[in-house]
């Protein structure tokens, strides 16, 4: 953020670092474990929801590129088949390398108490989920380019660039600031 004023995102990842302290100082490696089991299941649901609908994209795309006869309509559908493509696998791998990087510090925990990498490994599996959704959100848009054409694809780029503005900002109500204090 400009303003100095801390994002949603920089909000989870100190969360997911206070929590992964909390965990080690405290030694709740039955909690850590469901915890991280829990978002595992998450991120690997989103990676393999992501990869299906590829898949069934793809295969619509597929059927409309072996019945198109114009070369510029080709063309334009490969492009299209591009964007949602790049988009959706790199939604996957972000969602994926935040479980890889959970099942690793879940075998560190318990044997790292001292260290503070199980902290910092904690706080890049927010940046990998965050890339995810960021990733899949913005898929709709060449999604909406193929579905409804151009048109469709200006509205889906002017709602995402709304939506991304009202996420991008520092959470109000939630009562981190006395979370934070207390912990500290």
């Amino acid at each position: 953020s400009h303003s100095g004023t801390k994002t949603w995102r920089q909000y989870q990842a100190d969360t997911r670092e206070d929590w992964s302290r909390h965990v080690r100082e405290t030694e709740g490696w039955l909690y850590a474990i469901q915890t991280m089991r829990n978002a595992i299941t998450a991120q690997t649901f989103l990676a393999s929801t992501v990869l299906s609908l590829l898949t069934l994209i793809t295969g619509r795309i597929w059927d409309l590129l072996r019945n198109e006869t114009d070369v510029w309509q080709t063309r334009l559908l490969t492009v299209q088949l591009a964007n949602i493509s790049m988009f959706m696998l790199l939604s996957a791998y972000q969602f994926l390398q935040g479980v890889r990087l959970m099942t690793h510090a879940g075998f560190m925990f318990p044997v790292k108490t001292c260290n503070t990498k199980v902290d910092n490994i904690m706080r890049k599996t927010q940046n990998c989920q965050w890339l995810g959704l960021r990733m899949m959100y913005l898929s709709l848009a060449p999604i909406s380019w193929v579905v409804g054409g151009s048109r469709s694809f200006f509205v889906v780029a002017c709602l995402l660039f709304q939506f991304f503005r009202s996420i991008d900002k520092q959470p109000e109500g939630l009562g981190y600031d006395q979370f934070q204090a207390s912990y500290i």
